[in-house]
Formats: C-alpha cells, sequence, structure tokens
C-alpha cells in the first residue's frame, strides 16, 4: 500500500511518500526542517535586500516602528497597501493587529483591512501561519509589479 500526503505552503505543494505508514511517519519527522530551509532560500533572508528597497524607495519610509507606506491614498486602495506593508517586512510575518497598526501610522485607517487579507489569501497573494501573514512567492512578484508600477515602469 502507498500512502502520500500533499502539504500546501506558502511556495508551492510539497508531496510526501511511501510504501508503508513507519516509513512515512519517519519522513514525516524531518520534514519541518527542510520547509524551513526551502522557505528561506525561496523566500529570502528576514532583511530586505538593496533591489528590494530600492524598488520601495518613495512608497515605504522605513521606521523602528514598521514600514510606513508614504503612498496617498488616491493613488493605491488598502489591498495594494497591505501588500507592500508585508513586503518592506522582508520574510517578516505579520499578525492582523500589526497590520491595523502600521495602516493607522501610514494614515490609512481601514475597518476592513481583515477581509482584504482574506481576499489576498484566497488569490495566493498571503499566506497565513497561525496567526501571522507574509506574502507568498507570488504575492512578492505582485508587490515588485505594484511598485513598479506606481515608480512609472521604471
Amino acid at each position: 500500500m502507498k500512502v502520500r500526503i500533499l502539504l500546501r505552503r506558502s511556495f508551492g505543494d510539497v508531496e510526501v511518500e511511501s510504501e508503508n505508514l513507519d516509513e512515512l511517519v519517519e519522513k514525516l519527522q524531518g520534514l519541518p526542517d527542510w520547509l524551513l530551509v526551502i522557505e528561506k532560500l525561496i523566500m529570502g533572508s528576514e532583511d530586505l535586500d538593496y533591489e528590494s528597497k530600492e524598488i520601495l524607495k518613495g512608497l515605504v519610509e522605513f521606521t523602528e516602528k514598521g514600514p510606513i507606506i508614504t503612498v496617498g491614498r488616491e493613488r493605491i486602495h488598502d489591498k495594494e497597501a497591505i501588500g507592500l506593508i508585508l513586503y518592506a517586512g522582508g520574510s517578516k510575518a505579520f499578525t492582523a493587529k500589526e497590520v491595523e497598526k502600521i495602516l493607522a501610522l501610514s494614515g490609512r485607517r481601514c475597518m476592513g483591512f481583515g477581509a482584504r487579507l482574506s481576499e489576498m489569501r484566497r488569490e495566493g497573494l498571503v499566506t497565513k501561519e497561525g496567526n501571522e501573514y507574509r506574502l507568498t512567492y507570488a504575492g512578492r512578484k505582485w508587490a515588485e509589479e505594484l511598485a513598479m508600477r506606481l515608480h512609472g515602469g521604471r
């Protein structure tokens, strides 16, 4: 009998297969370490690299309280502001409360930010692990394209 488990992760699906349950349990015991290695390779380090910070120049101000959105409401909607906040955080995950706080500090009191996070999750732009959110690989690409568009395609 073959046994197979499919795990959905922020970077894609991971499939573990074995000939029996004992072998599957053995394989699963080492999996958390491998998942961390894979995520770090795909998502990058905790800090943003120089190129990513350059993309955000003029859109986000990095402060000790978090990445503050400097783009006006007339240029981006709340979902895009959330995307820029999560992108500016690098591989750091944010709780919904932290996102709400940063939106408020950015002058964007947004009552529907939770719905925007859920929408982004359904679209595959955000992943939720426990009570923390972070951009998926697709979400990072979306945020980069958004930043480029806001800069006029530079």
